[in-house]
């Protein structure tokens, strides 16, 4: 009962606060680690961590004279060392929840609940078939919540990916990122020599 499926809560890099700050060729980063722990997703934290997987949130505002393109003219840096960010499914794939594990409910399906009608040791007991409600019920149900969380987690990484998004002279976007790496290492955006 206790790993049940958990619902997604949304993380929204716009309204974060960000601590860390880079500023590289007229690019200015500012990025933030533990996003999904933070707005209270813990099954994806946790499997975050396991897979050495963090999610990053990122607000990139280009100084530059010209629009940049992370993935093109600009590339992410780990460390000073450049990095391809993770693909948006790739990530869903590695951290998302397991809906085929909820099936194991369906384990409970021949659970019977029996009640003794009296004190006395040869006392008649009734029989209630109760697995047949339980196992299918919690199976569909798990399935259901992790299987719309997962949709919903694959939604916010599309609309916040920022490989191949165009950053115009003078614009800010926010967005997330999926890196591997097992620690918390300075992030960078620089432009292509």
């Amino acid at each position: 009962m206790s790993s049940c499926a958990s619902s997604y809560k949304s993380i929204n890099p716009s309204s974060l606060y960000y601590n860390a700050h880079e500023l590289k060729d007229g690019i200015g980063l500012s990025y933030k680690y533990d996003v999904l722990r933070e707005n209270g997703n813990k099954k994806y934290a946790k499997k975050e961590f396991k897979k050495n997987i963090k999610i990053v949130a990122l607000k990139v505002t280009n100084n530059t004279s010209s629009s940049i393109v992370i993935g093109q003219n600009a590339m992410i840096y780990v460390n000073e060392y450049p990095i391809i960010p993770m693909s948006t499914q790739e990530i869903k794939m590695e951290i998302g929840q397991s809906t085929p594990l909820y099936l194991l409910y369906l384990l409970l399906t021949p659970l019977k609940l029996y009640i003794k009608n009296g004190n006395s040791f040869d006392s008649p007991t009734e029989t209630y078939p109760i697995g047949y409600l339980l196992g299918p019920g919690l199976a569909i149900g798990n399935i259901g919540v992790a299987s719309a969380s997962n949709a919903s987690f694959k939604r916010e990484l599309d609309f916040n990916n920022l490989v191949g998004r165009e950053i115009k002279v003078g614009e800010s976007v926010y967005g997330l990122i999926g890196i591997r790496d097992f620690s918390y290492n300075q992030i960078s955006i620089r432009l292509n020599n």
